[in-house]
């Protein structure tokens, strides 16, 4: 019953993990270190520990780990001697890549979306360990059939080396060398390279591994309505260029050149009438900034925000000579 407990809890730890695991990437939404991070944008302001470009390596190698325990928890000492060590070498290379992981993962694990990015990898190697330490336990040969049963040296050799439980690791790693080479090779043919294992960790920033530097972040400021839309889908809002405000780099779109001309405007025109509106902008527009805080609900604003938008050009185009200049100047160093 104890072993049963055992085996399901095992089990439920590295499927849930794998489920966990891709949703928390996805929420995350990683970008490589070629990318601009946008501070209140993206939910983590670290580039992907892993270059997109090598994932699949990377994952492929993972999920040959993840064959390996699978089999061998379901299986353990009902395979023969043979399979039982190509097994281990599968989960050597996935509990391997696991390390790598770890290790890539470790200058930033007080994070924690980065702590629970590398509580599966953790889990894995323990698991692996474990399950290995448990077959070799249980495993019960009988060497006295084996020796009737060759008697061919060399045949009698390779088979009781295979037969004792105890030689299975080395056994195991010594196979996951040519066992990885010949994963890599079928890797190769689907367009992966050679040394992806390695720049898939070092081709990154933010991490222990990491090789390459990234652009500096930049801010997008969640105080104006218009600035927030910016975290909408790029398609819609279209980011046209970056932008200085408060000595803080910024991206800024049509919309939000827009709005901040004719602020600027009214402040030129009217004065009183621009504190009254900047008064009440700020009093209900920031604290409802605070909660525009997916990629969805920013474009809805930015769409409820086109008449607004369409409104401010019509007052630029009426009273100032040069509207498009206006516009064209928000924001500049």
């Amino acid at each position: 019953m104890k072993q049963k407990f055992i085996n399901i809890t095992d089990f439920l730890t590295i499927v849930c993990g794998i489920v966990f695991t891709v949703i928390l990437i996805f929420i995350i939404n990683f970008k490589d270190y070629t990318e601009v991070i946008k501070i209140h944008v993206d939910t983590l302001v670290l580039h992907s520990p892993i270059a997109s470009w090598h994932a699949p390596t990377i994952a492929a190698l993972f999920m040959v780990g993840i064959i390996g325990y699978i089999v061998l928890r379901l299986k353990k000492t009902a395979l023969p001697p043979l399979q039982l060590v190509i097994m281990f070498s599968f989960m050597i290379i996935g509990t391997f890549i696991s390390s790598l992981c770890l290790i890539q993962l470790s200058n930033n694990v007080f994070n924690l979306l980065v702590f629970y990015l590398s509580l599966f990898p953790l889990n894995f190697i323990i698991c692996s360990i474990t399950l290995m330490k448990s077959i070799l336990k249980d495993y019960v040969l009988d060497i006295s059939a084996a020796q009737s049963q060759y008697k061919n040296k060399l045949l009698y050799f390779s088979y009781s080396l295979l037969i004792k439980s105890k030689s299975w690791v080395g056994i195991a790693i010594a196979l996951t060398l040519p066992v990885l080479i010949i994963l890599m090779l079928i890797l190769i043919l689907f367009g992966q390279q050679p040394d992806a294992i390695i720049k898939a960790f070092t081709e990154t920033s933010d991490w222990v591994l990491s090789k390459k530097i990234s652009p500096p972040p930049v801010e997008v400021d969640a105080h104006y309505l218009c600035t927030v839309s910016l975290r909408g889908h790029e398609k819609l809002v279209k980011p046209l260029r970056y932008g200085v405000r408060r000595n803080t780099k910024i991206v800024v779109n049509r919309q939000l050149l827009v709005a901040n001309a004719f602020e600027q405007l009214i402040e030129e025109k009217v004065p009183r009438t621009h504190k009254l509106i900047r008064y009440i902008y700020d009093k209900y527009g920031y604290p409802l900034s605070r909660h525009i805080n997916t990629t969805w609900s920013a474009d809805i604003i930015y769409i409820l925000m086109k008449p607004l938008e369409w409104i401010f050009l019509v007052v630029l185009y009426a009273l100032d000579n040069k509207p498009e200049t206006r516009i064209a100047k928000q924001y500049l160093p």
